[in-house]
């Protein structure tokens, strides 16, 4: 390569853009495919909002997502009525837009663990490149890159020893979807070992409320935006809507909403069951530990939880690249399980294509994936971090980044 280098071409920075520019043109490509969510959901909500005075609409019960999402929603709705652009374009570039800050504070965060630049930027062109990632936004026009890349954005910050950023951000994204909670048992985790204190915490509800002023200024009842989240519980039937998880194997026949809450009840069990484990055998919650327990529980919440959907994996999909960059040796075949158990349902619902596996068989990878980062996570009890790497060369200088040393107690 050098004497690419000594024309001034750096290959490394041509192959990563032409990786960025695939991403780009693949998003491209599902532009103008209009999804059944967004044909039942998003074009009804965005219709009502127009018809209601656009702000004055938030006033109103007309979604199920939180007010958040529903404030980007009316901004849309304005922009769509006072530009050329559809409406479907701008939530679909919306969504697009986040993949870029999820894929940035994926490169981030790996980048704590590899100060080579190649790396970092490999790590974020990975995740832009996740089919899943790919369908999620550009094609079912879905926002789960939005809860994502704020779940990211809150772990570098914790992982970078600024607690109160982290769990803000962390907050936030909870207060954009509900799904972000699958990750918070490992804020609990950290929480009981003294990684961060009782007061961070309170970023939390502080978010949450801060995020329902202006619906509430806008005339929606206080108790109705406390309660958003709680009226959601119990919407879906069945066991499994198309999540490769442990429903897979079961058929509940009558005794449907006896099953669904007694396996929510054992998922929480095993939930503090892993927490009680992980805490006995001390394991140390340092940057290595920290990455391993997000992934972790990113994938096991919505793996022992009943009535939910494939793309509810979407957060453990991301994570699980940035573990594989993390430990590569030891968990480079983690995206790969995760991918291939989701992206067979995605095909099913996006293209009405004929199921592909039986969901029984992606359950078990999902399984195997979930035993990967559990089990090197329980491993993480005496294992030190791993070495930091030298400086790999770049094709402009610039400050090394802090890398891996060791989170002080706060």
């Amino acid at each position: 390569m050098q004497p690419f280098r000594n024309r001034g071409i750096f290959p490394e920075v041509t192959l990563i853009l032409a990786l960025a520019v695939i991403a780009g043109a693949l998003r491209y490509l599902g532009f103008g495919l209009v999804s059944g969510d967004y044909e039942g959901f998003l074009r009804p909500w965005a219709q009502f909002i127009a018809a209601n005075g656009g702000f004055d609409a938030l006033a109103h019960d007309f979604a199920d997502y939180n007010v958040p999402y529903l404030y980007v929603l009316t901004a849309l709705t304005w922009l769509a009525t006072h530009s050329p652009l559809g409406m479907m374009l701008l939530v679909k570039l919306t969504s697009v837009a986040f993949d870029v800050v999820m894929a940035y504070y994926a490169g981030r965060i790996v980048g704590l663990r590899w100060p080579d630049w190649r790396i970092r930027a490999l790590a974020a062109v990975s995740v832009l490149l996740l089919p899943t990632v790919v369908l999620n936004g550009a094609y079912w026009a879905q926002c789960d890159s939005i809860y994502t890349a704020l779940t990211l954005a809150g772990l570098y910050h914790l992982l970078r020893d600024r607690p109160w950023w982290g769990v803000a951000l962390l907050g936030l994204s909870l207060t954009v979807k509900l799904q972000a909670i699958f990750v918070f048992p490992a804020l609990l985790t950290l929480l009981l070992a003294g990684r961060i204190r009782w007061r961070h915490l309170l970023t939390i509800p502080a978010v949450y409320l801060l995020c329902a002023v202006p619906a509430w200024l806008a005339g929606r009842p206080f108790g109705d935006l406390m309660l958003i989240y709680l009226h959601q519980s119990g919407q879906y039937g069945g066991l499994t809507l198309g999540a490769p998880s442990i429903y897979a194997y079961v058929r509940p026949g009558e005794q449907l909403d006896t099953i669904r809450t007694a396996g929510s009840l054992l998922a929480v069990a095993a939930v503090l069951v892993v927490i009680c484990v992980l805490l006995i055998r001390r394991i140390r919650f340092d940057r290595t530990g920290t990455v391993l327990l997000f992934a972790t529980f990113s994938i096991l919440v919505p793996f022992l939880l009943p009535s939910m959907h494939e793309r509810y994996f979407f957060q453990a999909e991301v994570l699980a690249v940035v573990a594989a960059f993390w430990l590569p040796r030891e968990l480079w075949y983690v995206p790969l399980l995760t991918q291939a158990a989701t992206f067979a349902e995605y095909q099913d619902y996006l293209f009405g294509t004929p199921e592909v596996v039986d969901l029984r068989i992606l359950a078990l990878l999902t399984g195997a994936a979930l035993v990967a980062t559990a089990s090197r996570l329980l491993r993480h009890d005496r294992e030190p971090d791993p070495p930091v790497p030298v400086q790999a060369e770049a094709p402009t200088p610039a400050p090394v980044e802090e890398t891996a040393r060791v989170p002080q107690p706060v």
